[in-house]
């Protein structure tokens, strides 16, 4: 990605794409989520602790949009578990850096799931990282850790952050 690409990513423009991602996630739209990370790509659950220590044994990684892909395929073909809706409550967005690497971001997210039958529980509170570049004419994730507080996180982590 080169300075002038960078420049493109105004705030607007990283307001549009995180809420066209988290809007595409609560409802559902898995089939797209590995349309916004860059082919290679790394995208990662872990928890503060291991994070803050320097270590990647994390909960979910991915290392290319590849695998995103076979999570998708995971989530919709294969796994078994009850009738959930998750919903995401992003915080607001702060710029770290602009720079010809791209641009680096990071948000609270908080994310509650439903089962039909059940109360609504907080599944994560987490701090996003995120690098975004303009690849093909536009934004993508290079890079995104979700870096949740507790240690312990519920079993039904089973959707995208």
């Amino acid at each position: 990605m080169n300075a002038a690409a960078s420049a493109n990513l105004d705030r607007n423009a990283l307001r549009d794409f995180f809420d066209d991602y988290y809007n595409g996630l609560d409802d559902v739209k898995l089939a797209g989520w590995p349309e916004f990370f860059t082919e290679e790509c790394l995208y990662r659950v872990i928890p503060r602790e291991n994070h803050e220590a320097g270590y990647t044994l994390c909960t979910m990684q991915a290392e290319s949009r590849g695998m995103l892909v076979d999570r998708v395929m995971g989530l919709t073909r294969t796994q078994m578990y009850a009738p959930r809706y998750y919903r995401r409550f992003p915080g607001p967005l702060r710029v770290v850096s602009h720079a010809a690497e791209g641009v680096r971001t990071r948000h609270n997210l908080l994310m509650v799931q439903t089962l039909i039958d059940r109360q609504t529980d907080i599944v994560l509170a987490a701090v996003c990282h995120d690098l975004i570049v303009v690849d093909a004419g536009r934004p993508r994730f290079r890079e995104r850790i979700v870096v949740f507080d507790s240690e312990m996180v519920p079993n039904s982590l089973i959707y995208p952050a």
